[in-house]
């Protein structure tokens, strides 16, 4: 039985729309009666269809407390709506009998209250669905102000530090992520698993499957496994429907529990990994170490003069951004640090950064650490040590380096750990193991997030299969000729 009322309650979102149709059509066929050229409905129709909408109405209500029973929803908006939706039953109930009473002069009034209770009601259960501010959030900010309607960014607003250091890893890092994608239904107003997260202390009482994170432990917490199951799986937060978290608040979220989910740590102290750190910089307006964007004009000018000196190649890697490639290979040991820290002009601009078979040496480094924007570095064959990796850890977006034919052993790859981007690393020929090559690959991918992809990829993918069209005309097949002797001719059977 009690499965049968379970299924008899998810039938709710069915029959709710048949009470709406049928008691919004008998009001406009009413009102559009009063007009002569439209014909008046009769006794026997009005109570026809007032048996239809009583018994609709009944049954909707019914369902809807079934419904509710199962807990999947829960808070003030519930109570609104099931409150109304009761209204609305009873109130159609009502016109029935008002109507077999031929109370002529208390129908028309009924009719209008029963058609204001069943829209309230549905406005109520369509936030239920889709958030409190589904109808006033896209409305222009004008007829917000016009309505008493604020916003709801506005209603969450908090200052934000200018330095993402000391900024709340809770108040301003986990939560405003968990109130832009989840609050419309895990809120005051609507409550779906009994789970409320509009605040620290509703957080920490959980839902009706229990405790919403583990603090320290990111794959065993509740939050982040219904954040990661496939996109068409039935308990997948937010649901497919919804707008989705992007890669970086999931990060910031993994984090925040990874780190202990805490509460009153500022982002200084939680000591956020590299590629944390980046998100963070850029969330708080802008990258720690974000510089102007280079003056094209200024920057090929200086290139040019640079090449011409020192005898590099120096080339612009599009034909409208100002940044560079830059290669000193062809000059051999005749390029070294002096000539490196001339580059220091144009650092800011340079993407590509070749050295390789040069006399660059460890010291020549702290130039190219100050080059920010280096997204390739090419160190084969020179003279840098382990010593001189340390050097290169402010490069945040650094996704290339090659350290062939150098001396780097593996107690340099520690310093590459702090690369946040980097992806592709080059060490033939050093005296790096390969157990600690591949050490450092599997520490540097995030399988979980790739694992994530794959099933998102594979959920995308089964959603464009069933929304495939297929035709078979019979036309790819080859047509297949079957000749047959003429008549008379047929070979009599051995």
């Amino acid at each position: 039985m009690e499965n049968l009322a379970l299924f008899l309650g998810r039938l709710h979102p069915l029959v709710v729309h048949l009470p709406i149709g049928i008691l919004l059509l008998l009001a406009l066929f009413e009102l559009a009666g009063r007009w002569s050229r439209f014909p008046r409905l009769g006794e026997g129709q009005r109570t026809a269809v007032l048996v239809f909408g009583a018994v609709a109405a009944l049954v909707a209500a019914g369902l809807g407390w079934l419904l509710a029973e199962q807990g999947d929803f829960s808070g003030s908006l519930l109570e609104r709506h099931q409150l109304l939706g009761f209204l609305t039953a009873a109130a159609a109930v009502a016109l029935l009998i008002v109507q077999g009473l031929r109370w002529t002069r208390v129908y028309a009034p009924l009719l209008t209250v029963t058609v204001v209770l069943l829209s309230a009601a549905g406005h109520y259960g369509g936030a239920l669905v889709h958030g409190e501010d589904y109808l006033t959030s896209l409305l222009p900010a004008r007829w917000q102000a016009v309505l008493g309607v604020e916003p709801a960014a506005a209603a969450q607003a908090r200052t934000l530090p200018l330095d993402p250091a000391t900024a709340q890893v809770f108040a301003d890092v986990a939560h405003p992520i968990l109130q832009q994608r989840c609050v419309s239904c895990h809120g005051e107003a609507k409550t779906q698993g009994d789970l409320r997260l509009d605040s620290w202390e509703a957080m920490l009482l959980g839902g009706k499957h229990g405790a919403l994170f583990k603090p320290g432990d990111v794959a065993g917490s509740r939050l982040i496994q219904r954040l990661l199951l496939p996109l068409d799986h039935e308990e997948r937060m937010p649901p497919k429907t919804k707008p989705q978290l992007s890669e970086e608040e999931l990060t910031l979220l993994e984090w925040w529990v990874g780190s202990g989910a805490p509460q009153l740590r500022t982002v200084a102290q939680a000591a956020p990994p590299p590629e944390v750190a980046e998100i963070l910089a850029e969330r708080f307006g802008g990258s720690a170490d974000a510089e102007p964007v280079p003056d094209r004009g200024a920057v090929l000018a200086q290139a040019t003069a640079l090449g011409e000196r020192l005898g590099i190649e120096i080339r612009p890697l599009s034909a409208e951004a100002p940044w560079l490639t830059v290669s000193a290979r062809l000059q051999l040991k005749q390029f070294g640090d002096a000539q490196l820290a001339e580059l220091a002009a144009i650092g800011p601009a340079i993407h590509w950064l070749d050295l390789g078979e040069t006399a660059v040496t460890d010291a020549g480094l702290a130039t190219v650490a100050a080059m920010r924007e280096l997204r390739r570095l090419q160190l084969d064959r020179t003279a840098v040590t382990d010593a001189g990796l340390a050097s290169v850890t402010p490069l945040s977006r650094l996704e290339s380096l090659n350290l062939f034919g150098t001396a780097v052993t593996d107690d340099g790859l520690t310093a590459l750990k702090a690369l946040p981007r980097l992806r592709r690393l080059h060490v033939w020929q050093t005296r790096i193991t390969p157990a600690a090559a591949e050490a450092l690959a599997k520490e540097q991918t995030d399988a979980r997030r790739i694992r994530r992809w794959e099933d998102e990829i594979a959920a995308r993918e089964r959603m464009i299969r069933a929304e495939q069209f297929e035709v078979t005309t019979g036309e790819t097949f080859p047509a297949v000729k079957v000749a047959f002797p003429p008549p008379g001719e047929e070979k009599a059977a051995p």
